[in-house]
């Protein structure tokens, strides 16, 4: 969004025509019979894709890991690259949709934060530390912790929730070595501190990053239809996507997240936008009441119901002070 304002892109306009890795895209239309694992049916793609289509998961990319479709993709291919990887061939792959056509998490962030390399001619990592890191003091976020020399002191152990005994077993990070100056989130690293005080400039226009129309537009529902939303945070995937909304409220996705379009009775009210992360990091901004909250975690696998358990009380508790 500080890129639209700048005139460096718009939301619209076609970023396959601004990245070079986005021009000879192909749909994953579906497998020929027999063998193992299967000949994927593949097309061209020649419909547009926008900015706004890659922040609001409607360009047709999946997550390669929870794509059933991809993964046999990849076999097929004897393809060793994945989203984790943290390089750009991990992020090349079929789209599962046309653009436009519905709605699934997936790499369109990460596209959107090489659309930003691309416009602005600088790395992301350095794009985002002129507008945003140093702007709001983030002195401790980036994509590149092996350039801080105490940041290995801080981190956090990952742990892993084992689901015989529900004990939590440290276990390495699997990812901490794919930081890398491409492509969005894979590797971004941040503090707590510094994360709210991001979530604090969406809440106060007057100490924001961003013009109050921008901030408006992130918070507006950018889905023509929420049903595939809907389906996807209430079905297979609620455990990851969808554990902290109440059972069948009914939502939509904005720039950069989920919103609500109901109150949640003695939380978040409606209108208002939240994510979470992998390894329980869940982040919401109410702007209506004046509330941002964040609880991080280091806790896998997603979706852990104790960390589910503890986000709930503890926003329950913030809401009684409003």
């Amino acid at each position: 969004m500080i890129a639209v304002e700048k005139g460096l892109v718009t939301l619209d306009e076609n970023v396959r025509e601004i990245v070079p890795e986005l021009e000879d895209l192909e749909l994953l239309v579906g497998f020929e019979e027999g063998g193992t694992p299967r000949k994927p049916i593949l097309k061209k793609v020649t419909a547009p894709i926008s900015l706004r289509q890659l922040l609001s998961h409607q360009s047709g990319f999946a997550y390669d890991q929870l794509s059933p479709d991809l993964q046999e993709w990849s076999k097929y291919n004897k393809r060793t690259e994945w989203t984790m990887s943290g390089t750009m061939g991990g992020y090349t792959h079929p789209l599962i949709f046309e653009p436009g056509a519905g709605w699934v998490y997936g790499c369109g962030m990460d596209w959107a934060g090489r659309v930003i390399e691309m416009v602005s001619k600088q790395s992301l990592e350095s794009f985002m530390q002129i507008h945003i890191f140093n702007p709001l003091g983030m002195d401790s976020t980036t994509f590149h912790p092996e350039n801080m020399p105490t940041y290995a002191l801080r981190q956090q152990t990952l742990a892993f929730r084992d689901r015989a005994t529900g004990e939590l077993v440290p276990g390495k990070n699997p990812w901490a070595s794919t930081a890398r100056d491409c492509c969005g989130g894979v590797g971004l690293y941040s503090t707590a501190e510094d994360y709210a005080k991001l979530l604090a400039s969406l809440l106060n226009p007057d100490s924001s990053i961003l013009s109050e129309e921008s901030i408006k537009e992130m918070f507006t529902g950018q889905l023509e239809n929420e049903k595939n939303f809907n389906e996807i945070i209430h079905g297979k995937s609620r455990a990851h996507l969808g554990q902290t909304w109440p059972l069948g409220a009914e939502g939509t996705f904005g720039l950069g997240g989920s919103i609500t379009l109901e109150d949640f009775e003695g939380r978040r009210a409606k209108g208002s936008m939240n994510w979470s992360g992998m390894p329980g990091l869940h982040a919401w901004v109410d702007r209506e009441t004046g509330v941002a909250g964040l609880l991080t975690t280091q806790v896998l696998p997603p979706g852990d119901s104790m960390v589910t358990v503890c986000l709930l009380e503890l926003e329950r508790a913030l809401y009684k002070i409003f």
